[in-house]
């Protein structure tokens, strides 16, 4: 048994926390798939490897 164990309060806060980095970072994905799919047609290196074929 601990001596002393941490507020249930703080416990709380640390996984509100967790949760809003959480969605975050989702958030953050999205947006770099949403943008990586509309410039797939500037993207010089993989159009370089579909042209050489993939060694």
């Amino acid at each position: 048994m601990p001596k002393h164990t941490k507020k249930r309060s703080t416990i709380k806060r640390k996984h509100r926390r967790m949760k809003q980095h959480a969605e975050a970072n989702t958030a953050k994905t999205l947006d770099s798939k949403q943008l990586a799919k509309e410039y797939e047609p500037y993207n010089i290196r993989k159009r370089a490897f579909e042209a050489f074929g993939e060694d």
